[in-house]
């Protein structure tokens, strides 16, 4: 079985912070609906990786910022990471994720819990989507979680052990 390493030891909070700066940098209104779930990606990967070094308090704190940032209702992303992350390491203790179709569905199962989440709290504090448009994220999601968790492996080394 391989063993992770990190190649430097602030790679998961350097990743939160430049999927946090993704998830704000403007493209087109045409594309905004397309706009991958960037913060909950690198969260799945870390949690699949390393379930011990990437803690709840991660994922709560990305989640707050990310609250602030878009101007939503406070605690609504972070209850959504906390419960992604909570997930995704129970379901990659389960699973042992090695193919790509097997992280393709714990990545839908994670993001679309999440996705369900924030749905719910829109439908308690605000009018919910009215379209199907709410759920093009999880597809975009899908769509780069190959290149985002190949950028990803390279913030840590695998150790071969018997």
């Amino acid at each position: 079985m391989e063993q992770y390493t990190l190649r430097f030891s602030g790679a998961i909070s350097l990743s939160l912070l430049v999927a946090l700066i993704l998830s704000i940098v403007h493209i087109p209104h045409t594309l905004q609906f397309w706009r991958p779930e960037w913060v909950a990606l690198v969260l799945v990967h870390w949690a699949i990786l390393f379930p011990r070094e990437s803690s709840y308090l991660h994922a709560f704190i990305a989640g707050l910022l990310l609250d602030a940032l878009w101007g939503a209702t406070l605690g609504q992303h972070a209850l959504g990471f906390v419960i992604l992350h909570f997930i995704a390491i129970r379901m990659s203790e389960r699973i042992t994720p090695k193919t790509l179709s097997q992280h393709f569905f714990l990545v839908f199962i994670c993001i679309g819990t999440y996705l369900l989440v924030n749905l719910w709290i829109l439908g308690i504090t605000q009018d919910k989507p009215a379209d199907w448009s709410y759920w093009f994220p999880l597809l975009s999601s899908l769509l780069v979680w190959p290149l985002v968790h190949g950028l990803l492996n390279q913030l840590h080394i695998a150790n071969k052990s018997l």
